[in-house]
């Protein structure tokens, strides 16, 4: 199945991002209130960018992901850090090779929105053996290490150079 990934630029995308994951919010697996969900949800369109994944042949949503520059403890400032704040696929669309290239173009949006990026981070909680081997991966790439607060939620952190250089090795095979 073919996929096209697409930035979030006009208010049709905004909308459909932020419809897309809505209707998805329980399937997030963040341990939070709908408004703080909402606000991981939508901090992307303000603070960052956001990135829709359509089924080509219908045109439908089936994932999306966004991201701000710097965190919250540093104001915001620190934008050679890039922290994910929501990433959501469809079961039937997770699949190795959809979620690779999906990974290079997040990746290749965060260079070109802020070409000093440093490091990436996200937290999650890592309850399906699924997650549990995919943020295994992440933390295989060199610098890379995990933090698990009292909430129960992880926080994964990797050098952003050893992630593009991960994506780099393979080129984006077509569907």
């Amino acid at each position: 199945m073919p996929y096209l990934f697409r930035p979030c630029f006009f208010e049709m995308d905004f909308k459909a991002y932020t419809r897309f994951l809505i209707e998805r919010h329980h399937e997030l697996q963040l341990p939070y209130s709908f408004p703080m969900k909402l606000s991981f949800i939508s901090s992307p369109l303000m603070y960052g960018k956001a990135m829709l994944v359509f089924d080509q042949d219908d045109y439908v949503p089936v994932g999306a992901a966004g991201f701000v520059f710097g965190t919250g403890a540093d104001g915001y400032e620190n934008r050679e850090v890039v922290q994910l704040e929501v990433l959501y696929v469809e079961k039937s669309c997770r699949r190795g090779r959809m979620l690779f290239r999906f990974l290079q173009a997040l990746v290749d949006m965060m260079k070109t929105e802020e070409p000093n990026v440093r490091r990436v981070q996200f937290w999650a909680v890592a309850r399906e053996p699924e997650l549990i081997r995919l943020f295994s991966k992440f933390l295989e790439l060199p610098g890379s290490a995990s933090h698990t607060a009292e909430n129960g939620l992880t926080l994964y952190q990797a050098e952003f150079s050893e992630l593009e250089a991960y994506c780099r090795r393979y080129p984006i095979a077509v569907d």
